[in-house]
């Protein structure tokens, strides 16, 4: 899997993960009142699900930090995109060379075959 998509998996866990959160404390968790005035979760619960959370958010930072060209300058990066776009400028010359020689002897062989054939209709 490339690294686009894991970033984006990842960031789609953590989406699930606060959704799923959020739901989970509004519909399950039971309110504890310290105080009668003011209402508080159940902390056992609200604490996996932000242990969960901020487990998903490292990785997620590790990706990022993992991308290629990351720590690099804008500079640095807009050096590496012309260098590749010569790079594929360069491949596909390359390309069409080949696919102009494939068909020069592509003609020459269908011209040997024909040969081969009135050879032997002839025989």
């Amino acid at each position: 899997m490339d690294r686009l998509t894991q970033l984006q998996d990842a960031i789609d866990k953590l989406a699930l993960l606060f959704v799923s959160s959020l739901d989970h404390l509004t519909k399950n968790a039971p309110l504890v009142p310290l105080n009668q005035n003011i209402p508080v979760v159940n902390t056992d619960s609200a604490q996996e699900l932000a242990l969960d959370i901020s487990r998903q958010a490292k990785e997620l930072e590790t990706l990022i930090d993992n991308l290629p060209g990351i720590s690099q300058t804008p500079e640095d990066q807009t050096r590496d995109l012309e260098l590749l776009g010569q790079q594929n400028a360069q491949a596909t010359e390359d390309y069409e060379a080949a696919v102009s020689e494939a068909k020069i002897l592509l003609q020459e062989v269908t011209l040997a075959l024909r040969d081969i054939a009135e050879d032997q209709s002839h025989s």
